[in-house]
């Protein structure tokens, strides 16, 4: 048995009171027709029964569904953080301490990552952004884009094939993992008018930096996925290993500095890695940091600004909302802020149908303002916010206004 595990279970489950505040603003209870055990209260609850010894329930649907939002703990009168309770027992799945309920498309996903260093296996597909683009060899500040722009055309289309395949996809997903060579062939399978506006957001933050006098090197091909996921679906002891080669890749090439691209990657790398991972002692920042030089002209446009979670509430990251806020007629959602409500992104490949109702329930806040153009500054929030075309990412709106 996994002690340290089970400890820091216990411990954040010791402090719920049960006073369901955290059901208020937890975006998959709806999502999933008010289930408890899909709420943040009945993942508590979940696990202080897996503490108490009654392995015999259903605990993955309840734990894979959590979006990792935070939502709950900015209400909780005892600071229980329900995301990390699920983040633990995903981790006791993960380990076997839960036996029998391991989620056949998260071990493809954890397979083919470990072999591709890539949840897809797409390392080259990642890298054909910047065709043509001129960088700085061997510098030691890295532009570093973790895959996460390029990976959503592949996501939009993958996670139709699962849908659609129902039941199958479990069997689809077994397969790959035996033999993850199979998952290669995702490279012909994509939303080409995503991967077009994903391109071009990549290509827009090269010219920002460009733009504001930032010397920077990009691995391309070499270029390795940071690991999110094997983090995010439970596979810690997986994740740690493989957090140590990506690192020991940025020691090799000399690397000081990396400038990430989305909010997920900057979380991880700032929140995450140093507690993983040994001589982790890179200077992690923004894109945006770069860009107070550069002058934009202000608009009387309306705007809203959607705010992912791992800026607002796992990172406190501020950045877009400063510089959205000097160049336009700002208006916030009725969720903002500390209580930004999830686009719903991060479960789309598990459990589409309640992703789509998350995302259509934000899309609406966001609508409701009456603003003419939707802002976001995360690849995940973007593609599953896109509605219709007044949505765009932060790096068109800052290019539009150069």
């Amino acid at each position: 048995m996994n002690e340290s595990l089970l400890s820091e279970l216990s411990r954040e489950v010791s402090y719920c009171i049960n006073c369901g505040f955290c059901e208020a603003v937890c975006p998959t209870i709806p999502a999933f027709n008010y289930r408890a055990s899909y709420g943040a209260r009945g993942r508590i609850n979940l696990a202080s029964e897996f503490l108490k010894g009654n392995t015999n329930l259903e605990f993955r649907d309840s734990f894979e569904s959590c979006l990792d939002c935070y939502a709950c703990l900015q209400v909780c009168p005892a600071h229980v953080n329900a995301g990390k309770v699920s983040e633990l027992m995903k981790q006791a799945i993960a380990e076997d301490e839960i036996k029998n309920q391991k989620h056949m498309i998260a071990e493809m996903i954890a397979k083919v990552t470990l072999k591709y260093m890539d949840p897809l296996g797409l390392t080259d597909k990642c890298a054909e952004w910047s065709k043509g683009l001129v960088f700085d060899d061997d510098h030691e500040t890295l532009l570093y884009t973790g895959h996460m722009y390029q990976l959503m055309a592949y996501n939009k289309r993958l996670g139709e094939m699962l849908e659609s395949l129902g039941g199958l996809s479990t069997i689809m997903a077994s397969v790959v993992r035996g033999m993850p060579a199979f998952v290669k062939l995702s490279s012909l399978m994509y939303d080409r008018k995503i991967r077009e506006k994903t391109e071009n957001y990549l290509n827009n933050i090269v010219r920002l930096l460009k733009t504001a006098g930032v010397k920077f090197s990009y691995l391309g091909k070499d270029e390795p996925y940071p690991g999110t996921l094997l983090l995010d679906m439970g596979y810690t002891d997986e994740f740690r290993d493989y957090a140590q080669k990506v690192t020991d890749i940025f020691h090799s090439k000399g690397i000081k500095t990396i400038i990430t691209v989305d909010p997920h990657t900057y979380d991880l790398l700032i929140n995450r890695y140093p507690a993983y991972v040994k001589g982790f002692d890179f200077n992690i920042t923004h894109y945006l940091d770069y860009i107070g030089s550069l002058n934009f002209r202000s608009t009387s446009t309306r705007i809203t600004y959607h705010e992912p979670c791992h800026f607002v509430r796992h990172a406190n990251y501020e950045e877009p909302f400063k510089i959205l806020t000097s160049t336009s007629k700002l208006i916030m959602p009725v969720h903002s802020g500390k209580n930004t409500y999830c686009c719903g992104g991060p479960v789309e490949a598990f459990y589409p149908e309640a992703a789509d109702k998350i995302s259509q329930k934000r899309f609406r806040e966001l609508k409701e303002t009456d603003a003419e153009e939707i802002v976001t500054a995360c690849p995940i929030c973007y593609v599953n916010l896109a509605k219709d075309d007044s949505v765009k990412d932060i790096s068109e709106y800052l290019i539009e206004r150069l």
